[in-house]
């Protein structure tokens, strides 16, 4: 009987996965990570090129935090519903792309369609990460892969500070998107690596839910975001509209959690009349899935 732990344990090592597909998740986690942080730190040079106001520059970024976090719920269904393996395959791509057009673009209008696609490419591929980890990985394996992931963002923060920190100042804040496209292919090339992950049947997305909860939080971190430009409560003359003198920020916030409760209402309704809704609300019963 005390042999057969040693025994076990012998054989987990045998089997130990190889890391390489761990190494393309956190590339794709990088791809991402250097784009939100490349953007801030090319801020100055990217103004000089495009002779843009800052302003609408760093709108950019705002487009792509909204079309992440208003729509990763939907990416996580898309990606049961065909199978995460080519949904990260795919919005690895589509980001990838996305950075191309960063690298050529001529204006702030093209720089925020190019964000806004890769918030949508960023919703897909997010969600897919964790799924792929605990598809390559058993055991202790899987508690250091998902360790690791979690530390790429800082990781990337601190990379991006300086890497296109010299590369927008000695050569042009354009290679720096470029080296992202590039990220982008190898990701591509070596996915086929990682193991596959079947498409799961019966997978349905929830629409109402999609549109509450995008409306919901786009509106809150829009508002959020101008509440010093455009007022707290009385409107600046830098907001786009006046509601008899008072900022739209608070209507903003107010309608965004107003939309947020109808979502929580309206899954709530699916569960009861056996539908499966948008976000399981078993997932906030813990604190610690409430943090995550």
């Amino acid at each position: 009987m005390a042999t057969k732990p040693a025994a076990s344990t012998a054989v987990e090592a045998t089997l130990k996965a190889s890391w390489l597909p761990l190494a393309i998740i956190v590339l794709a986690q990088l791809q991402m990570g250097i784009n939100i942080n490349a953007l801030p730190v090319s801020l100055g040079p990217i103004v000089e090129d495009l002779n843009a106001p800052a302003t609408s520059i760093s709108t950019a970024l705002v487009l792509y935090s909204l079309f992440v976090a208003a729509f990763v719920m939907m990416g996580a269904k898309i990606g049961k519903m065909f199978g995460e393996r080519l949904v990260f395959q795919v919005s690895a791509v589509g980001h990838g792309a996305a950075m191309a057009l960063m690298a050529i673009s001529t204006d702030a209008r093209m720089m925020n369609i190019a964000q806004s696609v890769a918030g949508i490419a960023a919703a897909l591929l997010v969600p897919t990460l964790v799924v792929l980890i605990a598809a390559n990985y058993r055991g202790r394996q899987q508690e250091q892969s998902l360790g690791i992931l979690a530390s790429i963002p800082a990781v990337a923060s601190g990379l991006t500070f300086v890497i296109a920190g010299y590369i927008a100042t000695a050569l042009n804040w354009r290679f720096s998107f470029g080296l992202i496209f590039i990220i982008s292919l190898v990701v591509l090339f070596l996915s086929f690596r990682m193991k596959s992950v079947p498409r799961q049947k019966g997978i349905s997305i929830d629409f109402v839910g999609v549109v509450l909860s995008a409306l919901s939080v786009a509106l809150i971190l829009f508002g959020f975001n101008n509440l010093n430009a455009w007022g707290i409560v009385l409107a600046k003359p830098a907001a786009p509209i006046s509601i008899l003198g008072l900022s739209p920020v608070p209507f903003m916030l107010l309608i965004g959690v107003v939309l947020g409760q109808a979502f929580f209402a309206w899954s709530e309704r699916r569960v009861a009349h056996k539908k499966t809704p948008l976000l399981a609300l078993e997932v906030l019963d813990s604190s610690e899935e409430r943090n995550a």
